[in-house]
Formats: C-alpha cells, sequence, structure tokens
C-alpha cells in the first residue's frame, strides 16, 4: 500500500470510530435524560397528592361553612410531563402522561368515608380548584 492509502484508511477508520463512539455517549446520555424525568414524574406525583389532601384537610376543618372553595397553584409539568389529577372511587388519583403512564393513588385522610370525591382536572390549567360542600358531603375537583 501507497503511504497516502494508508492514511485515508487510518483517517476512515478514525472516523467511524470516532463517530460510533460519539453515537454511544449520546444515546445512553438521551436515556438517561428520560429516566431521571420519569423518576422525578412519580415521585412527584406524591407530593402534589399530599398538597391537594392538605389543602382538603385544612378547608374541611370548618365546619359551619356550606360550601368552600380553594384555588392553589399546581405546576403545569412535573418531570417534564403532563398529569391530570383525577377524583375516582372514593380516592385521589394522579395520573402522569409519560412514555409509560404512570398513576398514584391514596386515600384523603378518611374524608372519603363521609365524602364524595368527583371531578378531574389537567395539569395545563396550571390551577386546581377544590369545592367543598358540606350540605351533600361532596369534595369536586374542578
Amino acid at each position: 500500500m501507497r503511504k497516502g492509502q494508508s492514511f485515508i484508511i487510518e483517517f476512515i477508520l478514525f472516523f467511524g470510530i470516532s463517530f460510533s463512539l460519539f453515537v454511544t455517549i449520546s444515546y445512553y446520555f438521551y436515556n438517561q435524560n428520560f429516566f431521571l424525568n420519569e423518576m422525578i414524574g412519580e415521585s412527584t406525583t406524591d407530593l402534589i397528592n399530599k398538597q391537594i389532601s392538605t389543602d382538603i384537610v385544612m378547608a374541611n376543618s370548618c365546619k359551619s361553612c356550606d360550601t368552600i372553595l380553594i384555588r392553589d397553584k399546581i405546576p403545569s409539568q412535573i418531570g417534564g410531563y403532563y398529569y391530570k389529577i383525577k377524583m375516582e372511587d372514593n380516592c385521589l388519583n394522579t395520573t402522569l402522561y409519560s412514555r409509560k403512564l404512570f398513576s398514584n393513588q391514596g386515600a384523603i385522610f378518611n374524608l372519603d368515608k363521609t365524602f364524595s370525591l368527583i371531578g378531574e382536572t389537567k395539569s395545563e390549567n396550571k390551577r386546581i380548584e377544590i369545592k367543598i360542600d358540606n350540605i351533600d358531603n361532596k369534595i369536586e375537583v374542578k
């Protein structure tokens, strides 16, 4: 082989190895980013449930009030994903829309025994309205 040909083959091999190394590292960091976003989102859904439960318990302490309306801000995304808050089957359910559907359920400090829980809201609204009706024993999320 001539000196020029070996130099070109060396350059092509070096470029191929460098490119494949770059693609492998990029793919690793890309998947790591998704994994961390999902992990953050899944752990934060529990915090969202606790925030809403705390709002409900604080407002429910007023037994002489007929109707209570709570307006609270919520993040539009957690872990880079949108989510939905829904009250169904006598529990609070926060569903995260990521590559895999993740749902976190929890009771609201035994209020589900005396109140019927209804309603849902999506995180794009950036706020949540909780209406507590002590006359009809309903808690509604809007």
